[in-house]
């Protein structure tokens, strides 16, 4: 099993490609090229970009496990439609679009995919708002799947947030059994709340109700920050990957390191969960900020500047990857979640600076975070062979 060299497509793309046992999996971040600052020239320029980065790693659309679309702004057309136009597919694939604005300049849209070619791979499934998106693969023995886009179901949209809560992780612990899974097979959330100032805390009595009732004994690794779908109405949403029993994997959370455990905040989530398959280990990091107790005691994340906060995070993240016996070389891709646009470009050079190379597919967004104080998250991908 190797990590093949990463082949370079276009300046619009940065991709990293593992090649194993059979498997070709690729991650791409795509940005559009087009010169013209409209969302539907930005967006055309974005689906052709992506499409020939697919096609160049021999795989296409149907591919397509995972995906996420940013839009600084509501598209007033059918987005769906337009890229299965331009990614000539007549069936709907595992994409969710989200309302967070990319932070890089003049930039309206971009695009995160996770594409595999197996020897088995379920095709896409796609309902309604009670029936997300689905995509599975066999690796390794075990089903690895994803849903995307859970939603509360319609009749309690509008109520309590706790409650919208609650019944957006039943609705996916319904979609789990449905395809023979359990949510203690759940590896990691990733959650969008509108207005997350306001709500976060009754989301978290909605999270922390709905586990508990679980009795897991493991808690999946998450992201949570401000966001709503493009197409929903909904002020929640979820997307998740689970990984199915299987001897040969094992799933297990690991220590926080540096940080306290969230739970001590009230969150129902680990920072870092492993994935321990045949001839590689994988790490999924939750959205990581810079706590207060790094740098001096408190309660939230540590006061201060965005250098201030960002090198608490690498410092936090770089403690989990030591850990694992991994490092900053093994990133497969990282999600950057900036208060503000104009910390872009300081983001890029602390990143660079502390190990994160250039060519690591890495989404920047603009997006409000569960402490008002905080000025950065980010979240990794992390895989090494064996």
């Amino acid at each position: 099993m190797s990590f093949a060299p990463e082949v370079k497509i276009l300046s619009s793309a940065r991709v990293k490609r593992i090649d194993s046992g059979g498997v070709v999996e690729v991650i791409i971040e795509v940005a559009p090229t087009s010169t013209g600052d409209d969302l539907v020239s930005q967006f055309a320029s974005l689906t052709t970009n992506a499409r020939q980065a697919l096609i160049a790693h021999g795989l296409g659309p149907t591919n397509v496990v995972a995906g996420w679309i940013h839009f600084a702004e509501a598209p007033r057309w059918n987005w769906r439609q337009a890229l299965a136009s331009a990614w000539e597919v007549t069936g709907p694939l595992p994409l969710t679009a989200v309302l967070q604005p990319p932070a890089q300049p003049f930039c309206r849209c971009t695009m995160q995919l996770h594409a595999m070619r197996t020897a088995r791979q379920s095709g896409v499934w796609y309902g309604n708002s009670q029936n997300p998106a689905a995509a599975t693969v066999l690796r390794s023995g075990a089903r690895h799947l994803r849903l995307m886009s859970v939603l509360p179901r319609p009749e309690v949209r509008g109520t309590d947030m706790a409650d919208l809560a609650y019944d957006m992780f039943a609705q996916a612990r319904h979609a789990l059994t449905d395809r023979g899974l359990a949510f203690s097979d759940v590896v990691r959330t990733w959650i969008w709340v509108r207005d997350i100032a306001r709500n976060y805390a009754a989301f978290e009595q909605g999270r922390n109700r709905f586990l508990g009732e679980q009795s897991l004994g493991r808690l999946p690794a998450s992201t949570c920050v401000e966001g709503g779908l493009v197409d929903a109405s909904t002020s929640l949403a979820m997307d998740l990957y689970a990984v199915a029993a299987h001897p040969d994997v094992e799933v297990a959370a690991i220590a926080p390191e540096l940080m306290r455990e969230a739970a001590t905040d009230g969150a129902a989530f680990v920072r870092g969960v492993t994935v321990a398959e045949p001839g590689r280990r994988t790490l999924y990091i939750s959205g990581t900020a810079s706590p207060a107790s790094l740098d001096g005691g408190g309660d939230g994340v540590a006061a201060g500047a965005l250098g201030v906060q960002l090198a608490g995070v690498f410092r936090n993240v770089r403690s989990l990857l030591d850990r694992e016996g991994m490092s900053f070389t093994d990133v497969m891709s990282a999600k950057a979640y900036l208060k503000h646009a104009r910390d872009y470009q300081p983001f890029c050079e602390v990143a660079r600076s502390q190990g994160l190379a250039d060519d690591v597919p890495t989404t920047v967004v603009v997006a409000d975070l569960c402490f008002p104080e905080c000025l950065c998250e980010i979240e990794f991908w992390v895989s090494r062979t064996l």
